[in-house]
C-alpha cells in the first residue's frame, strides 16, 4: 500500500471508532480481515496511524476547534500536529485509494491550526477538561507526568499458572525461542515481554501455562490471599482472569464461585477453565453464576464465604493506555451511576463473608471517587468491617515484605509500570 492508501485506511477506521463504542483494536482486526491484501508492514503502519491519532485526540480536537473544523474522520487524521500542509496535500492527492484533494477552504483552515505546544493542559494530556480536573484532585502537581504515562503504550504482561509451571522455566523457554522477557518487579507470577508478541496460538497459552494479565490485576488477586480448601467468591468475575489466578492459589481445592451480572462475559471463562487445570482435570472447583442465579447465590451464601473479591465495574481509567479511545467516551456524570453500583456491591460482598472473612475491593481506576471514597463511606456505615493495612495484608497473602508504603494499593503507569489500579483489604469481625 502507498502512504496515501494507508492514510485513507486510517481515516476509515477512525470513522468507525468515532461512530461506535467498539474497541479500536477490534475495529482494526475487522479492517484487516476485510482487507487481506494488506501486508504485515501495511497493517502495522495503519495501526500506528490510528493509535497516534487516538493518543493525540485531545490536541487534535483542540486544533480542529481553533480552526473551526468539525471532528470528522478526515479532519481527525489530518489534524496531526506533525503533518505539514504540504505533506497533507501530497497524501490527499485524489488518486486511486487515496483521500480526496484538499479544497480551498480546507487549505485555509489547516494552515490556520495552531501548533501543539500552545494547547491547554487537558489537550496535551489527552483528557476531556472535566476528567482532567478530576485527575488533578488525585495527582496534584504530578498530574502532567502521571497522565503522560497513562497516555503511553502498555507492556504485555503474562501470569504464570502456578498449578502447572514455574516462572523461571517459562522465562527460560521464552528466551530459547528468542522472545525477550523478564520477571515483573512486584508480582511473583508475572512476566513482562519487551515487545508485543501474539501468543494466543502458542503452546504455552494453549496448554494453560500462561495467561495475559497486567501485573496490577495479578497483585489484586494475590492480595486476597485465597487458600486451598476455602470458600471463595469472585463476585464481579467478568471473563475470569482473576478467577483463574484464585483457582491456582487454591491448588484447585475448595469451592470457588465466579459470578457476574454480564452472562456473556462470564461465558468466556468456561473454555479457559479447561486449560487451567492439571493432571487432565480442568479447574473444576469453579462454579459459574450468571445474572439469573445471582439473587439466589447471595441468599444461599450469606455469611459463608472465607474470602470475597470485588473487582467492581468502574470507569476503567487505569487501562486507558490500552484503550485510548475510551477516555473520550466517558463523562463525569457516569461516575454517579458507577458509585451507586460500587456501594451496592460492597454491601453484598460483606453479607457473604463469614465472621473473620476477608473482603477485597478493587478497581482499575485512577479516580478517588471510585477508590478511597466508596471504601471510606462503606466502612463508616459498617462498624463490623475493619480495614487491613496494605503491609499486613501483603505479608499475610504473599509472605514477603510489602514494597509499597501506602495503606491501600494504589498503582499507576508512571510510578509502577502497571495499569492504574486500586485495592483495599477489609475483614469482617467476629
Amino acid at each position: 500500500m502507498r502512504p496515501q492508501a494507508r492514510l485513507a485506511a486510517a481515516m476509515e477506521i477512525l470513522g468507525a471508532v468515532l461512530g461506535s463504542n467498539r474497541p479500536a483494536d477490534r475495529l482494526l482486526v475487522d479492517w484487516q480481515r476485510h482487507n487481506r491484501y494488506a501486508g504485515s508492514k501495511d497493517r502495522r503502519a495503519v495501526s500506528e496511524l490510528v493509535y497516534a491519532a487516538l493518543r493525540q485526540q485531545g490536541v487534535r480536537r483542540w486544533r480542529l476547534e481553533q480552526a473551526g473544523l468539525d471532528l470528522t474522520p478526515r479532519n481527525f487524521a489530518l489534524a496531526d500536529p506533525e503533518l505539514s500542509l504540504e505533506a497533507a496535500e501530497a497524501l490527499c492527492d485524489g488518486s486511486v485509494h487515496a483521500p480526496a484533494r484538499l479544497d480551498d477552504a480546507e487549505r485555509v483552515a489547516f494552515a490556520a491550526m495552531p501548533p501543539a505546544d500552545q494547547a491547554p493542559l487537558w489537550a496535551k494530556v489527552n483528557l476531556p477538561p472535566a476528567l482532567c480536573d478530576l485527575a488533578a484532585e488525585q495527582f496534584g502537581e504530578n498530574l502532567e507526568a502521571e497522565l503522560a504515562a497513562l497516555n503511553g503504550r502498555a507492556p504485555l504482561d503474562l501470569r504464570v499458572n502456578s498449578l502447572k509451571a514455574k516462572r523461571a522455566d517459562i522465562l527460560e523457554q521464552l528466551a530459547a525461542e528468542g522472545i525477550a522477557a523478564g520477571p515483573t518487579p512486584y508480582s511473583p507470577l508475572g512476566i513482562r515481554l519487551e515487545k508485543q508478541v501474539r501468543l494466543d496460538g502458542h503452546p504455552l497459552y494453549a496448554d494453560g501455562l500462561i495467561e495475559p494479565q497486567d501485573e496490577a490485576a495479578q497483585l489484586a488477586g494475590l492480595l486476597l490471599g485465597a487458600r486451598p480448601g476455602e470458600t471463595v467468591i469472585d463476585l464481579c468475575a467478568g471473563a475470569g482472569g482473576k478467577t483463574l489466578l484464585l483457582g491456582a492459589q487454591m491448588r484447585n481445592q475448595g469451592r470457588l464461585i465466579a459470578a457476574d451480572r454480564d452472562g456473556r462475559r462470564l461465558d468466556r471463562l468456561k473454555p479457559r477453565l479447561g486449560r487451567a487445570g492439571q493432571d487432565g482435570r480442568g479447574l473444576d472447583i469453579v462454579e459459574t453464576c450468571g445474572p439469573d442465579k445471582l439473587s439466589a447465590l447471595l441468599e444461599a451464601m450469606e455469611g459463608q464465604a472465607d474470602r470475597v473479591l470485588l473487582d467492581v465495574p468502574c470507569s476503567g481509567s487505569g487501562t486507558w493506555r490500552r484503550n485510548p479511545e475510551t477516555r473520550w467516551r466517558f463523562g463525569p456524570a457516569a461516575l454517579d451511576d458507577l458509585r451507586a453500583a460500587q456501594a451496592d456491591l460492597l454491601r453484598q460482598g460483606a453479607r457473604l463473608l463469614r465472621p473473620g472473612g476477608i473482603l477485597l475491593y478493587a478497581t482499575c481506576s485512577i479516580f478517588a471517587h471510585e477508590n478511597d471514597q466508596p471504601v471510606d463511606a462503606f466502612l463508616a456505615d459498617h462498624p463490623d468491617v475493619t480495614p487491613i493495612p496494605l503491609a499486613e495484608a501483603w505479608r499475610q497473602a504473599l509472605s514477603t515484605e510489602c514494597p509499597f508504603g501506602e495503606d491501600r494499593l494504589r498503582l499507576s503507569p508512571l510510578r509502577h509500570g502497571t495499569d492504574g489500579f486500586f485495592a483495599a483489604v477489609m475483614q469482617r469481625q467476629s
